[in-house]
């Protein structure tokens, strides 16, 4: 199933490649009045995207606009997956959970108006800037045995983005030098005993290069020197995905172990545990097959579950 078209979209398309274009041109390519394209620029401004506006040049969209083309990712799926592409939504995890489980689905969206993260925290989602996703999964295991998933999860997105100098946070982010990259929120639902379906939501920094000040520092990919489309960023996730998520059913954690150890941030770094209201440091080293980070604490290895604990490196 594609996303539809919509007169929003036929606007944006006229503006895709980031040149100026007339008021009379939009107007004739979205087959509407150029006072409707007046007050259609004002509502996507008000949208969030950052059209200008100037007399005798037209309307521009500054650094254009990558489009998630839904045809193609849906023509590059996996079999049996499903492709919807949003033009907006409160969030993709919350849309998926309104839908009935039909196998792999796969959902983006052009913006999110209340994207979350871990704990409960907003996440920052600007239209047409960055991938927002999330994946429609069943599990046939026990919930406890998804322990590792959001691990599995962010080295699929890692493969997927393949730049130098990507590293993982545990428990769900990817960084680069300390600056936050994406994120992953994990919302499970079923039997204890399986099956479970679980909602995996990723967010990643693609294009945008200014924001608001947030809680942590943050990077993306176009500051990175990324070139690419995120048409295609979807699409090699997507696929990575279908072989990780398959392989992790199948054989657990451990496959996955050695790649993990390649990109975490963590091990022999000191942090600081938040846990029950109580503050500890202690000193990272790597998790374990159940997902658990292991911290060396007051001369003992504990094993830490991501619900549990707030983690900070120091």
């Amino acid at each position: 199933m594609a996303g539809v078209t919509t007169l929003n979209d036929s606007v944006l398309i006229g503006l895709a490649d980031g040149a100026w274009q007339s008021g009379e041109s939009l107007a004739q390519a979205a087959g509407i009045s150029r006072a409707a394209i007046h007050k259609r620029i004002q509502k996507l401004r008000d949208a969030g995207w950052p059209i200008e506006a100037e007399a005798g040049h037209g309307y521009r969209l500054p650094g254009g606009w990558d489009r998630l083309d839904a045809e193609q990712l849906q023509s590059r799926a996996p079999q049996a997956w499903q492709v919807t592409v949003l033009d907006e939504t409160s969030g993709t995890n919350a849309w998926l959970a309104e839908q009935s489980y039909a196998g792999p689905h796969l959902v983006l969206a052009e913006q999110q108006t209340a994207g979350r993260g871990r704990r409960g925290r907003s996440w920052h989602s600007p239209p047409g800037l960055n991938l927002y996703a999330s994946v429609d999964w069943q599990f046939d295991c026990a919930s406890s045995q998804l322990g590792p998933l959001g691990l599995v999860v962010a080295l699929s997105l890692a493969a997927a983005i393949d730049r130098p100098g990507v590293g993982i946070k545990w428990p769900n982010d990817l960084v680069v030098d300390g600056q936050k990259l994406a994120g992953i929120l994990i919302e499970a639902s079923g039997e204890l005993a399986g099956p479970v379906r679980a909602i995996i939501g990723m967010g990643c920094n693609v294009w945008m290069r200014e924001g608001p000040r947030l809680d942590q520092p943050w990077t993306s990919l176009a500051r990175l020197g990324w070139r690419g489309c995120r048409t295609d960023l979807a699409t090699a996730l997507m696929q990575q995905l279908d072989g990780d998520l398959r392989r992790f059913s199948e054989q657990g954690f451990a496959p996955f172990l050695p790649r993990y150890q390649a990109l975490d941030v963590l091990d022999g770094a000191s942090v600081r545990v938040e846990q029950a209201g109580r503050i500890r440091m202690g000193r990272a080293r790597g998790v374990d097959l159940g997902g658990r980070l292991q911290c060396e604490i007051d001369g003992q290895l504990v094993a830490l579950a991501s619900g549990e604990v707030s983690v900070r490196r120091q």
